[in-house]
């Protein structure tokens, strides 16, 4: 144990004192490792600068999705079958994903009588169904909410409602009688206002289900793309249900994925979004196209640098074989020797592009390995040849 501990550190020291012997080569080898390890970094921090540029500009554009009549006249009173509800509400879908603030509303056209427990008459009050809270611009109502529910309410089909403040208190029940349903429906009060309004509000799919006379009971439908990096792949979905309006004036015929016809498109104003992204995007494609080639320039050339610095100290090496090294230590030595600046050298560029860069990402460092791997095995194979290359065929040759 003891005399391997003792060869390790003499071939070490052996090692160091022939560096600092040749201090300028070594110094050249690490310096050109250390370049090519920041060259490595530098790609990789750029391209993720620019796809951090270009979340940055989707994020500054707030778009919004509008479904309009078949010219894209108005998007108002539309008179939609309750099954588009449907696509944009469904979890399994791109919308539901990618889509924020949905507003889907009902016309108005039905009316409620409101009871008590006992179901004596209170008041008839005009309905709307609808997936977001009224507000002040569009019904004329300021409402308040029940702190312990949300907007999110109004996604489901609960028995839930927001009227006038006159009838009911928040957190109470009222009973409600319509046209489709004889008995008394209990409904929990999560809002009220105290305009002079008389709508009864609740939620879309509780309106359609249990209130709504007609099929076609969809008055608009509206809502904000959150993810405007799937604004392409919304729109794609869109056109199994909707038309995309267009100057050629092209319509599809024939019936959509929901079995009617196509009688609605949609509008995505997209504004300077795409005169925004589409310059970067193409210089994050031409970085992507020119990144793997520098990598495997840059992993190559530390091959051919470690094999180079090798071969020219064949002599050196000969010399140690004639005075009894075993070809084994020398591979050993030289092994150590370029392993030492490798190490050192992309230690070097690795600190030189955190400082620089103020990051090092695990997709950098993994390619630091590569090309550290690269570099080895160029060392290995060249450490093979010349420890398994005859003594006098080196001396002959360097005669």
């Amino acid at each position: 144990m003891m005399n391997l501990l003792r060869k390790i550190t003499h071939s070490f020291s052996y090692t160091f004192m022939i560096l600092f012997r040749k201090s300028v080569k070594s110094l050249a080898i690490i310096l050109s490792v250390a370049t090519f390890a920041v060259l490595i970094c530098l790609m990789e921090f750029t391209i993720q600068k620019q796809e951090s540029l270009l979340s940055d500009m989707y994020e500054q554009f707030k778009i919004n999705l509008v479904i309009m009549d078949k010219s894209a006249s108005y998007a108002d009173d539309l008179k939609m079958n309750r099954k588009y509800a449907s696509v944009f509400m469904d979890k399994e879908n791109i919308l539901f994903e990618n889509l924020d603030n949905l507003r889907i509303r009902s016309k108005g056209e039905e009316n409620i009588v409101v009871t008590d427990e006992d179901g004596d008459y209170i008041t008839s009050l005009n309905v709307i169904g609808l997936t977001y809270l009224p507000d002040q611009s569009e019904f004329n109502v300021s409402a308040d909410i029940w702190q312990d529910y949300d907007n999110s309410m109004l996604m489901s089909n609960e028995n839930v409602c927001i009227i006038p403040s006159g009838i009911s208190s928040i957190g109470s029940y009222i009973y409600i009688k319509t046209e489709k349903i004889e008995e008394s429906v209990e409904y929990l009060v999560i809002g009220t206002y105290e305009q002079e309004e008389s709508i009864f509000f609740c939620p879309y799919l509780n309106y359609d289900e249990s209130i709504a006379v007609s099929s076609n009971n969809i008055y608009s439908i509206e809502s904000d793309i959150s993810n405007t990096r799937a604004i392409n792949d919304i729109g794609i979905f869109l056109l199994r249900y909707f038309i995309e309006p267009s100057i050629a004036g092209v319509t599809p015929v024939g019936t959509n994925d929901l079995g009617l016809m196509y009688a609605f498109s949609f509008v995505i104003p997209k504004g300077n979004l795409e005169e925004a992204i589409d310059p970067i995007k193409a210089d994050i494609k031409k970085l992507q196209i020119l990144e793997p080639f520098i990598f495997v320039f840059s992993a190559a050339i530390g091959f051919v640098i470690s094999m180079l610095s090798i071969k020219n100290r064949k002599a050196e090496f000969a010399v140690m074989r004639s005075m009894g090294a075993s070809g084994g230590y020398v591979f050993y030595i030289s092994f150590v020797e370029q392993a030492i600046l490798c190490i050192i050298g992309t230690m070097l560029g690795t600190l030189i592009s955190w400082i620089v860069f103020n990051q090092l990402s695990p997709t950098q460092i993994n390619k630091i390995a590569i090309f550290i791997t690269c570099y080895l095995f160029g060392t290995v194979i060249e450490a093979i040849r010349i420890a398994c290359i005859k003594v006098m065929k080196i001396m002959k040759a360097n005669e």
